[in-house]
């Protein structure tokens, strides 16, 4: 019996994912897409019509009243941006957890959104 070769999907997918713990995680080319650091304080905003997650440099953005997050060193925006979501888009814990794909870059006024919608 011959061998059959084994294709496997890369792993290196520009998304967002938000774990059971409803910790929202930026994939490592979703940091390289955004070119944040741990230091870059970004914005996250949610599109609940269309299930989407919208993130911005707040340098670059200077989003009015918004709240900004750090990631940590593993890509980690936190738990309690991650609830915020979970909350925008009615996520259960049985829906967890779920991966936003990279959509690409949304233009809403005066800001560009990066742009990752509900796989």
């Amino acid at each position: 019996m011959p061998f059959e070769p084994l294709s496997v999907a890369s792993r290196g997918d520009n998304a967002v994912t938000i774990d059971k713990y409803r910790r929202l995680r930026l994939s490592s080319a979703a940091i390289k897409t955004l070119a944040v650091t741990q230091f870059t304080p970004v914005v996250v905003s949610v599109d609940v019509e269309n299930k989407r997650i919208g993130i911005v440099k707040q340098e670059l953005a200077k989003v009015p009243n918004a709240s900004t997050v750090r990631p940590d060193k593993r890509g980690y925006l936190g738990t309690a941006i991650g609830k915020k979501v979970c909350d925008k888009l009615a996520l259960t814990d049985a829906d967890l957890p779920v991966k936003f794909v990279y959509v690409g870059k949304v233009d809403d006024g005066p800001t560009f959104w990066h742009t990752f919608e509900l796989a």
